[in-house]
């Protein structure tokens, strides 16, 4: 298991609940493998058939100082006069000033090839989860919604997964290149930064992915939740310590205890030991040399 384990990239649901219960000492289900997800103790991933639209995008903190900077239409000692849809409301400085988290997305948007990515549980993505370990629990799932979208970690950033309102298709341009042309609009698509609001959205789910764990999430998580709080051993240290057993067996009182180098090595081997003989005896003379030393 070990060794299959660390050649593999990723787990299926089923393989990661099996994982962390030999982990765990404990029966963990796939429905508690998704509440650690969506708790944030173990990051999980999803794997796209597709490549996706995305775009660039980072949490910031922001004031409605900020976000309506634009629309002030006067200021007073206790606040600001704030002209929206028609009619100006006033609003206090404590309210204009109040801080609070905020998705910023910039540049272009781009195709995100299909793969395996992270999911940080900070839009629609998590509602995804969610559905999913309703599922597993055998409840109906919950119905919420995200305006935000759904968000991946990627090597280039977090990303925002965009959906088309209208269907594409590709078209050559004036120039002859091809290129996107909403079917609908009857107008080329525009990706760029500033025009893309017009041809995408922020999705509403993920879409067609498969949850899964990556192997190096699960093993920060078996890190971060070791029982052992000491140091990491050191090899001379383990050393050291196999020499001081070693000589203890070979002078075990009365002498009918004593352990003679071979028989130990072969009930060792015996036992389930998978080392031949020849490297066995390669760490016991090292053993033996920190010891004496």
């Amino acid at each position: 298991m070990s060794k299959l384990f660390k050649l593999k990239e990723w787990l299926t649901l089923s393989e990661a609940s099996e994982r962390l219960s030999v982990f765990l000492g404990e029966k963990v289900s796939v429905a508690d493998c998704l509440q650690l997800a969506l708790d944030k103790h173990i990051t999980i991933s999803a794997i796209f058939n597709e490549s996706q639209h995305a775009i660039h995008a980072k949490v910031i903190t922001t004031t409605q100082r900020k976000q309506f900077s634009k629309f002030i239409i006067r200021t007073t000692e206790d606040g600001a006069y704030i002209g929206l849809i028609g009619e100006d409301r006033f609003v206090s400085n404590s309210e204009l000033d109040f801080e609070y988290e905020d998705i910023e997305r910039y540049g272009d948007v781009f195709k995100l090839r299909h793969g395996i990515y992270d999911l940080p549980m900070l839009g629609a993505e998590e509602l995804d989860v969610m559905h999913q370990l309703d599922l597993n629990a055998g409840r109906a799932p919950r119905e919420f919604c995200n305006m935000e979208g759904p968000f991946l970690i990627t090597p280039y950033g977090l990303v925002n997964i965009l959906n088309q309102f209208n269907p594409w298709m590709l078209k050559t341009n004036d120039s002859g290149s091809p290129e996107y042309y909403d079917k609908v609009k009857n107008e080329f698509v525009d990706l760029s930064h500033e025009g893309y609001h017009g041809f995408l959205y922020p999705a509403d789910a993920l879409g067609d992915f498969e949850l899964v764990f990556r192997r190096e999430n699960i093993e920060k998580f078996e890190q971060e939740n070791s029982d052992d709080t000491q140091q990491p051993l050191k090899l001379d240290e383990s050393l050291h310590v196999i020499g001081a057993l070693l000589n203890a067996l070979k002078k075990a009182e009365p002498a009918s205890k004593r352990w003679t180098q071979e028989a130990l090595k072969a009930e060792m081997i015996d036992h389930g030991v998978n080392l031949s003989p020849r490297h066995l005896d390669k760490y016991f003379s090292a053993a033996n040399k920190s010891f004496k030393s």
